[in-house]
């Protein structure tokens, strides 16, 4: 019992069918394979492009006819299941339908799916809706009966050649087909059960309808298929009817999406002609009649399911928009590049001989010639403006879209390159609807770096080395680059690539010679810097008074001051204000101010007290050192701990050395006899004087500030520069010089000194300047800036005694804070510091820009009014 219930389900029609269907899919697939051996794809591809316009029109049209006829089915199907709808919803809803059915294949299941979907929202009932797919399906075959039948009648020899049919027995199976159509049609309004549904077959009106249609439907198809056959297949459209019809029925049988293979089998059997060419055809019918409409009628689908969700979907731009901005600058400088590579090697490569033919019978060859070089030119162009477009500059966004546009015209008059003219129109667009991005002033060439310049070099010569393969069987000692001709594609290629090669030798020349000068600075005000330093909490803000720095001014007084190398816009320490708002507000504005002229910008050790202030602004921070800061309060001269401080005090008295604080008044008189000392100091130490984030010898500098003194015998032999500010709690010791032979211990004694003597002012805390790189971390998980830092520390003694400094200081019993390099992370640590050290040491290239009150001009000044 049990082996006869396993036979009937291994028997059951369902599971028949399957294996059937499997069978007839793998003797399709042999048969291709057979057939389709030594077809070389180029060829198909010769032949696709071979297709005549007239013949592609012609195909679309019949394929529009095709699928007016299938939306009379649906129309049909939903009078027969009585479906009330709108024949809006009927033609929109067929069209989706049939094309999903065609592309997709189980009708049912798919072309069903839809119609649940869209007539359900108008109210349609599931079961009258499987009703009209039911009835769709029926009269889809119903018509390819009709037509097959018609078609034998008027061809009977034609399945002969396919299955050998005699012409005699074929226009009798065309006279049964069609007059058993006939029969049905006359006996409509009968009950028909399909999968347990009960259909109510039509009257004979509506039979005589369906058949029409069907004829229409598939004749309509076949036609399209016809008018791209190759002209080698000498066939009539009535010979190649049935076969259609036949290659129709086992693309359906074969429930292949599409009835791909079973349905190019039967053609490639049938019709004569070269497989190539045959291919060919069947590829361009597949590409109109199936995937343009389905293309189509998805858009349609998703639109039209979208649209309920309209009111959601409008705030989704507002989402989206702020996610993606900051995308655009990075995608768009990408397409750029690409697409100047695209034209590059599009110049290279042997231009298509139809191209040519067409245009030159068009423009004269001059013109010709001028646009296939320029074309090579602006694609060359495009790979440079692209580092602009990354960095948001406003010139490469003018520029790119100048060039794009110049690009599309050329594109079409040097060999009608339309995709390439679409891709430059379609960039110009995205450019536009991104211009909001593209907000930083300087010039289109600025942000061309090294790096950037090695990737444009070597797409200038991958496009000609594409050139050089593409022409293998060129004799290029015979070639001349003055040929002109319209199919001289040779001395084109050596032109267009001499071209680009100029471009990138005057980006060479014009980044090896070119310094750019940054703006956006206001000139500096005596009056108001010293009204803002003498309110300052940090002593470091009188580093304002060196004449060395850019400022930028708060509305309340505050400012930043800061240097510009190499793009780099570098601040000297924290903003200088009085309030941590006001920080905040300026470091924002000093963000803007690098932005707008294509800068990075950095803060230059910053103390730990503002770090959330950087944090909030989008900083990241590397460890530059730690200052040592004295607190007086705790420093005594006695007990054990101070003996050497005490004997320190002794040598130098014994010694004739005497100790002073000289007011600032006073200082100007003493500057002869300062000179000298510091002219000495200088001559022991190597490189020039640095600057910026350490005073240098300028008497009007210096005669803004006190100065502790060491006198021997009378005459002075050292001193030190005394910052003070804000209410008087904190001095800074900046320049120190000393000169040669002195007694030993003597600066040791100027600090004791001046210690005790500022103590007894009431000073809270006495900075001893920075320590250079102490205390940055060695571990092996730590920043790669902080181990080479930490590594430079301890064996950089041959450079620089860092660690000897730092002991030295150490002696006082200093707190050490750290200060750090705030940056934002566009440009590595490296290169920050590198351009810090070239500020700092005013070095060999000297500063971008640099000022004095004299030379500043209202243009700085209108600038400081945009960066406001």
């Amino acid at each position: 019992m049990r082996a006869l219930v396993r036979r009937r389900r291994l028997l059951h029609p369902r599971r028949l069918a399957a294996v059937a269907a499997l069978l007839l899919a793998g003797a399709v697939a042999v048969l291709l394979v057979d057939m389709l051996e030594g077809v070389a794809a180029k060829d198909v591809a010769s032949a696709v492009h071979a297709t005549r316009g007239i013949d592609l029109l012609a195909a679309g049209f019949a394929t529009a006819g095709s699928y007016a006829a299938l939306i009379g089915f649906e129309w049909l199907a939903l009078r027969q299941a009585g479906a009330a709808v709108s024949p809006r919803l009927a033609v929109f809803t067929g069209f989706i339908s049939w094309a999903f059915t065609f592309v997709l294949g189980f009708g049912v299941v798919t072309g069903g799916a839809v119609r649940l979907r869209r007539y359900g929202r108008a109210g349609l009932t599931a079961r009258a809706t499987i009703a009209v797919t039911l009835f769709g399906a029926v009269f889809f075959w119903l018509g390819i009966a009709g037509l097959a039948g018609i078609s034998l009648i008027a061809a009977p020899g034609v399945l002969t050649p396919l299955v050998g049919l005699p012409a005699e027995a074929g226009l009798a199976l065309g006279l049964g087909v069609t007059l058993a159509i006939g029969a049905w049609i006359a006996r409509g309004g009968r009950t028909l059960r399909l999968g347990g549904q009960a259909l109510t077959l039509p009257t004979a009106r509506t039979g005589a309808a369906v058949v029409a249609l069907g004829i229409a439907d598939t004749g309509l198809a076949a036609l399209g298929l016809w008018f791209v056959l190759p002209a080698g297949s000498d066939m009539t459209f009535l010979a190649f009817l049935p076969i259609f019809a036949m290659a129709t029925v086992a693309g359906v049988l074969s429930h292949a999406p599409g009835g791909v293979g079973a349905f190019e089998a039967v053609i490639l059997i049938s019709v004569p002609g070269a497989p190539s060419a045959l291919l060919a055809a069947l590829l361009v019918f597949r590409l109109v009649y199936y995937v343009a409409p389905f293309g189509l009628a998805a858009i349609a689908f998703a639109v039209a399911e979208l649209a309920p969700q309209r009111n959601r979907l409008s705030a989704l731009p507002m989402l989206l928009v702020p996610l993606l901005r900051p995308l655009a600058p990075l995608v768009l400088s990408t397409a750029v590049f690409g697409l100047g590579l695209l034209l590059l090697i599009s110049g290279a490569v042997p231009s298509a001989a139809w191209r040519m033919s067409g245009i030159s019978a068009v423009l004269p060859l001059p013109f010709v010639e001028a646009s296939h070089f320029v074309a090579s030119v602006a694609g060359a162009a495009l790979l440079i403006v692209a580092s602009g477009l990354k960095r948001q500059m406003r010139a490469s966004w003018v520029a790119a879209l100048a060039l794009l546009a110049a690009e599309a015209v050329v594109s079409l008059a040097k060999g009608f390159d339309f995709e390439e003219a679409a891709a430059c129109v379609v960039l110009m667009v995205a450019l536009i609807a991104a211009r909001g991005a593209f907000d930083r002033g300087g010039s289109a060439l600025q942000a061309v770096s090294v790096r950037r310049i090695a990737g444009i070099a070597a797409a200038i010569a991958l496009s000609i080395a594409v050139g050089l393969v593409a022409r293998g069987d060129v004799d290029w000692e015979g070639t001349h680059w003055w040929e002109f001709a319209v199919q001289s594609d040779a001395p084109r290629f050596l032109r267009a690539s001499v071209g680009a090669s100029v471009v990138l030798a005057l980006l060479l020349l014009w980044r090896a010679t070119h310094i750019a000068i940054p703006n956006g600075a206001e000139a500096p005000c005596a009056g108001r810097i010293a009204a803002a330093v003498a309110g300052a909490p940090d002593p470091n803000a009188n580093l304002a008074f060196l004449g060395d720095k850019r400022f930028l001014f708060d509305e309340d007084g505050g400012f930043i001051m800061y240097q510009v190398q190499r793009g780099t816009y570098l601040a000297m320490g924290d903003p200088v204000t009085r309030c941590r708002a006001a920080t905040a507000r300026l470091v924002w504005r000093f963000r803007e101010l690098a932005h707008r002229n294509g800068g990075v910008p950095a803060f230059y050790q910053v103390s730990a007290a503002t770090l959330p202030v950087y944090i909030e602004a989008g900083f990241a921070f590397a460890k530059l050192g730690e200052e040592a800061v004295v607190d007086l309060a705790a420093f005594t001269m006695s007990g054990s701990r101070a003996t050497r401080f005490r004997q320190m005090t002794a040598r130098a008295e014994r010694a004739d050395l005497t100790f002073e604080i000289v007011p600032a008044g006073e200082v100007a008189p003493l500057a002869a006899a300062l000179r000298p000392i510091s002219d000495a100091w200088l001559e022991r130490q190597a490189g020039r004087e640095k600057g910026f984030s350490v005073g240098f010898w300028s008497e009007a500098y210096l005669a803004r500030f006190d100065h502790a003194l060491v006198r021997h015998a009378g005459t002075p032999v050292a001193f030190a520069t005394l910052w003070r500010c804000g209410r008087g709690e904190d001095v800074t010791i900046d320049l120190m010089r000393h000169g040669p032979d002195l007694p030993n211990g003597t600066m040791d004694f100027l600090f004791v000194a001046l210690i005790n003597a500022l103590k007894a002012e009431g000073v809270a805390r006495l900075s001893l300047g920075m320590a250079p790189l102490a205390g940055l971390a060695e571990h092996r998980l730590a920043p790669a800036w902080s181990r080479v830092g930490a590594t430079v520390y301890r064996r950089g003694g041959a450079f620089y005694n860092f660690s000897g400094l730092r002991d030295y200081k150490a002696k006082f019993k200093p707190e050490w804070r750290p200060r750090y390099l705030a940056h934002t992370g566009a440009r590595s640590v490296a290169r920050v510091m590198i351009d810090a050290t070239w500020i700092v040491s005013r070095g060999p290239r000297g500063l971008e820009g640099e000022d004095t009150a004299e030379d500043r001009t209202a243009e700085d000044r209108a600038a400081e009014g945009r960066a406001a």
